[in-house]
């Protein structure tokens, strides 16, 4: 379903489900104190430091960082987009969202019931394939065994008109079946026969994990090779990628896709252990495609035939993939193969170095118009370096021309500033040394920031007083207790004291568990980045550097009491007071350096 992001369809989500119940469905949760506690399922750990805070539905986990609502934990743990999100937890919990629906209403049961279908379906070609041996064997001899089979629910139609209409027709009726591309009518339109016979058959499912399609393979030479589905209300081929509903669920460490060509690629590459890998559908890349890789991968690499087709395909891919998908890589496979065949005829390591090695668009879009000429003969030289030079003056990062320049000069033996002449055309500056091997230019000095003072102070104190508790006076502690902390440090200030009064050593797994989750972020926050260690903090330094900003704050506040004031005497009074007071922490902070 298409569906609107106003109205507002998240919050309307969020009403409707319960935050420990969308979680627990995933892993185990257990209560601590006011919140829950569970193992973080983003990252590695032995101690739970994920905690669940169902008073305000959000997350947060103190290891890796994790945090956010229900839509945020399913986009982060499915690795859905924020309306698949919504959409796949509506399905889940069997919320009504068709008042958001784009257009106005749209009849959602009429879509579940083509994804129960399509679903039905793929559960009758899987089981067909197991009594046609010579599927299974044709699958075998491809390298597809059964353990690949049921990962990718692979099944076969067997030559029969009307086998899948047969079973079917029970349960639907025949205009749904045809609605989903699974039968054709013949020409009077008096019967109907299945689209797909003698068939391997490969469900395609959508990365929220509903069957929405087929594509059918022959087992001879007979055409066409690859049959899909038609389009649908469920099934558009220009914005599916073949795979992406299993490759979405491998990319926590590298968030890089490699894109091929068709299902046995894929299927190859997941076997072979490159679970990244997905495809498209029988089309052209289109922008939609890069735009849904967007939504996953900040990488993608194209792994194509090695074919003159592939090569087409390879810069038509290019072109659309420009401006949407920020690095892109090209892996060569040589010797016209295609993946699949590179992987049965190389193995796993191998493609891995092709991975490591693999190419930019700008060198690939190089190396491919190299191939078109001799560059032994002058002529073709310099006709080969008048179109290179428009693919390095295309691009935008000065960085990047200068390193092709560069790459160009050594390569043919030509100057550095005729390649540069003719890339930046009229912005060529002669007083400029172009390429990476002229004189490193200066960089400007990098201004040091710093925080605001007073808040700078506040977290040092909060730190020594969080680790070296026991080491505080009692009027040291009485005074901490007694300052007036920016908002948000106050509370972390206020929970940790009601701790100590509870507790002689700090544990912050302690406290996490039990406070509020904004001030165990907060705290955590805290303790992941002190600037230096606490154990060189002077205590001292730092509360009458305090006491002297809080006199300050004082003192402006009564200035501007001053002028609307209708005793101006006292209030005049009391700034001196703070005045004096000021001046006695300011010489006392004087002492205290000299002396150390």
């Amino acid at each position: 379903m298409s569906i609107k992001n106003d109205g507002n369809i998240f919050d309307y989500i969020l009403e409707h489900v319960n935050l420990v119940d969308v979680i627990s469905g995933y892993i185990t949760v257990e209560r601590s104190g006011r919140n829950y506690k569970a193992l973080c399922p983003f990252h590695n750990e032995k101690t739970a430091s994920f905690i669940i805070s169902e008073e305000k539905q959000l997350f947060h986990c103190f290891g890796c960082g994790a945090a956010g609502n229900a839509i945020g934990f399913i986009t982060q743990y499915e690795n859905l987009d924020s309306i698949d999100a919504v959409e796949f937890l509506a399905d889940k919990y069997n919320i009504d969202i068709s008042q958001f629906a784009r257009g106005g209403q749209k009849n959602t049961g009429q879509l579940t019931r083509y994804y129960d279908i399509l679903r039905d379906a793929a559960v009758f070609y899987y089981k067909n394939l197991r009594s046609h041996p010579e599927a299974l064997k044709y699958l075998e001899n491809r390298g597809l065994h059964l353990d690949v089979i049921k990962q990718f629910g692979i099944g076969f139609s067997s030559d029969a008109w009307a086998d899948l209409l047969k079973s079917l027709s029970q349960k639907y009726s025949q205009k749904d079946l045809e609605s989903v591309g699974l039968i054709i009518p013949n020409k009077d339109h008096s019967s109907y026969y299945d689209r797909f016979r003698n068939r391997v058959i490969f469900p395609i499912i959508n990365p929220k994990g509903k069957v929405i399609g087929f594509g059918g393979r022959v087992m001879d030479q007979s055409l066409p090779k690859y049959l899909n589905s038609p389009e649908t209300e469920v099934f558009n081929k220009s914005q599916t990628l073949y795979g992406l509903n299993l490759a979405k669920n491998n990319l926590a460490d590298k968030k890089q896709l490699i894109i091929a060509e068709g299902y046995m690629d894929v299927i190859a590459l997941h076997t072979y252990g490159f679970t990244n890998a997905v495809a498209t559908l029988g089309t052209a890349l289109t922008t939609e495609h890069a735009r849904l890789m967007r939504r996953y991968a900040d990488e993608v690499i194209i792994c194509y035939d090695s074919d003159f087709a592939g090569q087409k395909a390879t810069l038509r891919s290019l072109d659309v993939l420009e401006g949407i998908i920020d690095k892109v890589r090209i892996i060569v496979l040589g010797e016209n193969l295609d993946p699949d065949e590179f992987l049965k005829k190389y193995g796993n390591d191998r493609f891995k170095e092709k991975i490591d090695t693999a190419i930019t668009a700008t060198e690939y879009r190089l190396n491919h118009l190299m191939q078109g000429f001799n560059l032994n003969n002058d002529q073709e030289k310099i006709e080969f370096l008048s179109k290179a030079v428009v693919v390095i003056g295309k691009l935008a990062n000065a960085f990047e021309k200068n390193l092709y320049i560069d790459n160009l000069s050594s390569q043919l033996n030509v100057s550095r500033e005729l390649i540069a002449q003719e890339v930046y055309k009229d912005n060529y500056n002669a007083n400029i040394q172009y390429g990476f091997r002229g004189k490193s230019v200066a960089q400007e000095p990098i201004t040091k920031l710093t925080n605001d003072k007073k808040a700078y102070l506040e977290k040092q104190l909060i730190t020594y007083f969080v680790n070296r508790y026991d080491e505080l006076s009692d009027i040291q502690k009485k005074l901490i207790s007694s300052f007036r902390f920016t908002e948000d440090l106050q509370n972390i200030v206020d929970t940790v004291v009601t701790y100590f009064e509870r507790n002689e050593q700090f544990s912050l797994q302690n406290i996490i568990e039990n406070a509020d989750i904004d001030v165990s972020t907060g705290l955590i926050d805290l303790m992941n980045n002190q600037l230096e260690s606490y154990e060189h903090y002077d205590i001292e330094l730092i509360l009458n550097n305090l006491i002297a900003l809080t006199l300050d704050e004082e003192i402006n506040t009564l200035k501007s009491r001053l002028k609307e004031s209708e005793e101006p005497s006292k209030i005049q009074q009391l700034i001196q007071q703070k005045i004096i007071e000021k001046q006695a922490i300011t010489l006392k902070i004087r002492n205290h350096k000299l002396k150390n």
